[in-house]
């Protein structure tokens, strides 16, 4: 009797995550497919709560870092899955300056702004709506951030769209319009470990990033103006290279950062879609992470500050090094390194961008 062609099915449901300080209630929408992949969204802060996938013997683990309730994610310090924005980084004593015209933003990180202020959009509410079709699910999440808001200039709608499909793949889709000239940095923060949230720390980890550039850091984190090469250095994951390796070395770099926290610069290959930015590779379970994604930089961030303070998930108390991330942003290029005037979006010129994150197991 010949065996039966696989069907592929697609779902989305969603069920109430609590009660905010506010009184407002939250929702988690779960999308998942038939080959093991189960991500679960909050419409609070756009927070990838659980990403559910199977390793190479089938059997699933939860590869993010996170908690088991809303009001954990309320108080969390790290933006742990979340949103980023309006603004992702720091911008220097919160002066924001756009066509001779000087902004004072919120200050909430000792003397700058970090990742959009207090109350940004990780700590919003947004409207949420689902599509669902034979291809893929998807998540809406829609908010609005009003003129003035944590001091940046200009309303501006916000919409990301979270989108599964059959073949593994969660597409995370930004776009925003103003009606005043502003910055406009988003990324995505979750942190990733591919042998199971709770597996403790990633030196196994093989981490391969396509780019021959980065940018150093000085002591305060911000970009020193140099543009450096990769090449024979700590920095080099031009081919799949463990973390463990050099992320406790006496790396000027990664003593400043306590691990990994820098700009990598994107090949024009990356930009142009012909390639991946970067893969992450964890040989015990033979899970696999591609991510594309046309911005012109990203990040990887190893969790250096994570210090075991904060109870996640299963009771789990995450520590330092015990997951990264892949942050792609269009901060900085390779003919002008950081500059916040690659972040400047104007009413006629709409910001949109993509990024792919893509599983399977080796």
């Amino acid at each position: 009797m010949a065996s039966q062609p696989k069907i592929n099915r697609l779902s989305i449901t969603q069920l109430p995550f609590g009660t905010l300080s506010n009184g407002e209630s939250a929702a988690l929408f779960t999308l998942s497919n038939s080959n093991g992949v189960r991500i679960k969204i909050s419409n609070y802060g756009g927070i990838i709560v659980a990403l559910e996938t199977l390793d190479k013997n089938a059997v699933s683990s939860d590869i993010v870092l996170g908690y088991d309730d809303i009001k954990a994610y309320e108080n969390d310090p790290y933006y742990l899955g979340a949103i980023i924005g309006r603004y992702a980084g720091r911008i220097d004593q919160g002066l924001l300056s756009i066509d001779d015209k000087t902004y004072q933003l919120d200050i909430n990180n000792n003397d700058n702004q970090l990742h959009g202020g207090h109350k940004a959009l990780n700590k919003k509410l947004w409207q949420a709506t689902t599509e669902s079709s034979a291809e893929k699910v998807s998540l809406i999440l829609q908010h609005t951030s009003p003129d003035g808001d944590n001091g940046f200039p200009g309303n501006v709608d916000f919409t990301v769209k979270y989108s599964l499909n059959c073949r593994n793949e969660l597409a995370v889709e930004y776009f925003a319009n103003t009606d005043k000239t502003t910055v406009i940095n988003l990324t995505q923060h979750s942190y990733f470990n591919l042998a199971g949230h709770k597996s403790g720390d990633i030196y196994q980890h093989q981490i391969q990033i396509n780019a021959d550039y980065f940018l150093p850091m000085n002591e305060d984190i911000y970009p020193t103006g140099e543009i450096r090469a990769v090449l024979n250095s700590a920095h080099d994951f031009s081919q799949l290279s463990v973390l463990g390796k050099n992320i406790n070395s006496n790396d000027e770099q990664v003593i400043i950062a306590k691990g990994y926290d820098n700009y990598w610069l994107s090949n024009d290959n990356v930009i142009s879609g012909e390639t991946f930015a970067a893969r992450a590779f964890e040989p015990n379970s033979g899970r696999q992470l591609t991510m594309y994604s046309a911005q012109p930089c990203l990040i990887l961030y190893t969790a250096n500050y994570i210090d075991g303070s904060q109870t996640g998930k299963e009771h789990c108390v995450y520590q330092q090094h015990s997951a990264f991330c892949f942050e792609p942003q269009n901060l900085a290029t390779r003919i002008n390194g950081a500059n916040i005037n690659n972040t400047i979006v104007r009413p006629e010129q709409p910001f949109y961008s993509q990024t792919r994150f893509v599983f399977e197991t080796v």
